[in-house]
């Protein structure tokens, strides 16, 4: 008799779960009018999404630079620390381009002109395996 007493409630189980799932289905009726509500919502995402530049290819390169250079991108991390940015190397070197591109010819043929030439190619000590 004990499973007996063990299978009944089981069958009382799914009598409680039928009320609840009638208020399920009244609770979709209220998503329902939920929904309308966070379509519009998704509607500022899609917009968000168009108004976001196309990515770009991501492209790996490495570049040889004297060692002044270099100081000088860690004093313009710190520089931007001090501003409240957190700027990588990259982003660095990506505003510097930018700014070199955004300048008139006379101008950049000066910047270009005051940077000292170097050979290409990775420094001797580098080559060791």
């Amino acid at each position: 008799m004990t499973t007996k007493a063990s299978a009944k409630p089981e069958q009382k189980k799914p009598t409680p779960a039928k009320p609840v799932a009638k208020t399920a289905a009244s609770k979709p009726a209220s998503k329902a009018v939920a929904k309308p509500a966070a379509k519009p919502a998704a509607k500022p995402v899609v917009q968000a999404k168009a108004a976001k530049p196309k990515a770009s290819k991501v492209i790996r390169d490495s570049f040889t630079f004297p060692e002044t250079d270099y100081r000088k991108i860690s004093e313009l991390k710190k520089a931007c620390l001090g501003l409240g940015i957190n700027a990588k190397k990259s982003e660095i070197l990506r505003a510097g381009l930018h700014v070199l591109a955004s300048l008139d010819k006379a101008k950049l043929k000066d910047a270009i002109s005051r940077i000292e030439k170097i050979k290409t190619g990775r420094p001797l000590g580098s080559e060791k395996s």
